[in-house]
């Protein structure tokens, strides 16, 4: 596994993961998990939003041809702890604990 660190940044292989962001965004979307590729482009990206749902969002950004890829559903409480313990266990014992810490309390905010 091909692993670099930048500011923000976790670069494994093809995907960049940003820093989790506990506060919410312009749309009151709280990204708990964005991962990026650039090669073909495409986002992925997992989080609350608004009400406080668990959510998964996809978007093809490499053409049009796959435009209708794209989709933003509802998950479960179940399936976003299942993503962050992911990203907690890939983490752990790196020097992005600080990241650990926030994807804990994404855990602890979809436990309700």
């Amino acid at each position: 596994m091909n692993r670099k660190i930048l500011k923000d940044t976790l670069i494994i292989d093809r995907w960049w993961y940003n820093k989790p962001n506990l506060t919410p965004d312009k749309n009151g979307n709280i990204v708990l998990i964005r991962k990026l590729s650039f090669g073909p482009l495409e986002c992925y990206e997992w989080g609350l939003d608004s009400t406080g749902k668990p959510y998964e969002l996809y978007q093809w950004c490499e053409n049009d041809l796959y435009e209708d890829e794209n989709y933003k559903k509802h998950i479960s409480g179940l399936e976003m702890r299942q993503k962050l313990n992911y990203m907690i266990q890939l983490l752990s014992g790196t020097e992005l604990e600080n990241w650990c810490i926030l994807y804990r309390k994404g855990i602890e905010m979809t436990a309700t």
